[in-house]
């Protein structure tokens, strides 16, 4: 009887350490492990020029920046400007079928149509931190722009 308390006894302070130590290691892993990064793009920067805002990630945390409401729609289709802060890009997005699509930077610089969704359809990227963009997109309707942001 005294041999079985005597081994209960002993035990007891293995398995707590035991499971301390468990404890210990797995505060270990998620303090060392690094932390995933809240947004996931491809590119960064002028990197970004002239890639789809989509497949490049930078969409994912875009803003509208701007936005004009197409002549004789009652603003119901629009033009819009968009700003990605991950990626410091701005872009076209309209939610109309248009034949140009494109975004202009203030020097001149441009990038036209890149792809659509079936709902939307916007142009590649402008990297522009400092630089103001307009939105621009033509159709039967004529022409449409935002001012420059």
């Amino acid at each position: 009887m005294i041999a079985i308390a005597k081994l209960k006894f002993w035990n007891r302070p293995r398995r707590l350490m035991a499971g301390l130590f468990a404890v210990l290691a797995l505060a270990a892993v998620f303090t060392i492990a690094p932390a995933r990064p809240a947004l996931a793009v491809s590119c960064y920067g002028d990197y970004c020029s002239g890639k789809d805002p989509q497949t490049s990630g930078c969409s994912a945390d875009a803003q509208p920046v701007a936005r004009e409401g197409v002549y004789g729609t009652g603003g119901e289709q629009w033009v819009e400007l968009r700003w990605s802060p991950t990626c410091k890009t701005n872009w076209t997005r309209v939610n109309l079928p248009a034949t140009t699509i494109k975004a202009v930077q203030s020097t001149g610089y441009t990038q036209y149509y890149s792809g659509n969704n079936g709902s939307y359809w916007w142009s590649a990227m402008i990297y522009s931190p400092t630089l103001c963009v307009k939105a621009v997109a033509s159709g039967s309707w004529g022409t449409t722009q935002t001012a420059c942001y």
